[in-house]
Formats: C-alpha cells, structure tokens, sequence
C-alpha cells in the first residue's frame, strides 16, 4: 500500500483530475442537450405570449439560458443522443467526446463544418482558451479570403474595363487609319489625273493648275491626318488623367500623406505642360539673336 502511494505523483494526480473534469462535462453536455429538447417540447406546448412567465415559474430560466439549451439540443441531440427518447450515447459522432463548454464554444462552427474541425484540431486535448483561440483564427480566416476574394473581384472589374478601353481606342486607331488611307487613295488618284492631263493637255498654265490643285488636297490630307493623330494623342492624355485621378482617389482613403505628394506631382506636371502648351513651338533663335541674349546678359 505505501508503495502505491509512494507512485502517486502531482503530474498522476492532474490527470486523474483532468479526466473526472472532462467525464463530467459530458455528462453535464449531455444532461444539458436532454433539458433542451424537453424545454422545445414545452415551448410547443405553451400558449403564445407566455413562454418567458412559464420559463420563470416553472423552471427559472431566463430567456436566454432556455435559448441556449434549446439551440444545444438543436445542433448535438441527434449525434448525442441514439434518438430522442434515449439517454444512451451514441459513439457514431466525434462530438459525443466534447464537453459542455466545448460544445458551446463550438456552436460558432457550422454543423457540416464542426466534425472536420474537431477532427483537425484534436479538439477533447485542447483547453478552453485554446478552442476559444482556434474558432476566432477560423473566423478571421474566413474573413480575410473574403477580403481577399473581393480584392480580386474589384481587380477583374477594373482589369475588364481596361481591356474595354484598350479595344475602343485601338478600334478608334483603326477607323482612323482607314480614312488616312482613303485619303491617301484620293491623293494618288489626283496624281494620276494630274499625270493623265499632262499627257493630254501639256499646257504649262493647266499644269500649273493641277499641281496647285494637287498640292491643295495633299495639304488637306495632311492636316486632316495631323487632326486624327491629335485626336488620339489626347483622347489618351485625358484618359490616363482621368485614370490618375482615380488612383489618388483610392490613395485618399488609405493614405492620404501618400496621395498629397503625387497629387502636388501631377499639378506640377500640368502647370508645366500648359506653359509649354501656351507658347509652343518656341521660337527659333538664330546665331545673331543667341549672341545678342549673350550680350545682355554680360
């Protein structure tokens, strides 16, 4: 006998505890699933409106005491219990191991979901705190792949509606080629009107007249295909302002020290850009005016 005592050891001691402590949590889940379900029994029963005086005269329960029971017996009474006239455990579910504050802790698990978990974690070895931990860094799991699945939603929206851009200017490019080689196929037709005539008419007045006329139309072409390129030069300077814009309004809401920097950059760059607009092209100096400026300056 003093042997066996002498074995006795505190590590022994907490294990025993920790084993009658988890039983009794069973035993007291268990109990608490059998009170829920007799509780919904009683709420069928009872007249509407009077639920809340039942719960305090006849059993002293709060609402939300009896809510809570209610909702055990809801998400453990079929894997607990073989069926719900049985008090006997069924050993079909890994839930039947759980303890009553356990499975409180695990009602924030959806139940096609809360097997795989207490399977994955070894959920009967863990303290309380440690459950309570692991729920919360499920959560905050679940809450960042949906940040995340939204980031890459938002991306794909923005990413459609720059391809959507890309084709319309690139559409806009090619109906403008188009008319710059119609009007090149009219200007070399007119040279070859203007060949066809001299041939016929070698009048030196008549070509004179069909050169003016032809020099008139390739002036026109050319402006016409200075105007197309223009057009296109600033459809694009306007669009990637309004998309510069757009980033220092996303940069505003999430730092704004950040924005106002590349805000002052983009003014900067459009007070210089309209002062080199204002006198464009500058005026070309000759050797005699650079040497006068030399001048004044000394």
């Amino acid at each position: 006998m003093s042997d066996l005592l002498k074995e006795r050891t505190p590590l022994v001691i907490a294990a025993e505890i920790n084993t009658i402590r988890h039983q009794a949590g069973k035993i007291i889940l268990t109990s608490a699933v059998e009170i829920g379900r007799r509780l919904q029994e009683a709420k069928d029963l009872v007249p509407y409106g009077e639920w809340g005086k039942w719960l305090k005269e006849s059993v002293n329960y709060s609402q939300r005491t009896a809510d809570r029971l209610m909702q055990l017996w809801e998400e453990y009474g079929t894997k607990l219990l073989t069926s719900p006239a049985s008090d006997s455990l069924s050993d079909s579910s890994l839930v039947t191991n759980l303890t009553y504050t356990q499975a409180l802790i695990l009602l924030g698990i959806p139940e096609e979901e809360r097997e795989e978990f207490i399977a994955k974690h070894d959920v009967e070895s863990m303290t309380n705190l440690e459950l309570q931990q692991a729920v919360k860094d499920r959560d905050q799991a679940i809450q960042e792949k949906k940040d995340l699945q939204k980031d890459l939603d938002l991306k794909s929206s923005e990413l459609a509606q720059l391809t959507t851009q890309a084709q319309s200017l690139e559409q806009q490019v090619n109906d403008y080629k188009s008319k710059y080689t119609a009007e090149q196929e009219k200007v070399t037709l007119k040279a070859k009107e203007l060949e066809t005539v001299k041939e016929e008419l070698p009048s030196t007045s008549k070509i004179t007249e069909l050169e003016k006329k032809l020099k008139d139309t390739e002036t026109t072409s050319s402006v016409k295909t200075l105007e197309a390129k223009f057009s296109i030069h600033r459809d694009n300077m306007l669009n990637a302002y309004n998309e510069l814009l757009k980033v220092l309004t996303a940069l505003d809401r999430t730092d704004r020290e950040v924005k106002e920097k590349y805000r002052e950059n983009v003014s900067t760059i459009l007070v210089n850009m309209g002062k080199m607009a204002k006198e464009w092209p500058p005026a070309i100096q000759t050797n005699l005016a650079i040497n006068s400026n030399q001048s004044k300056g000394k």
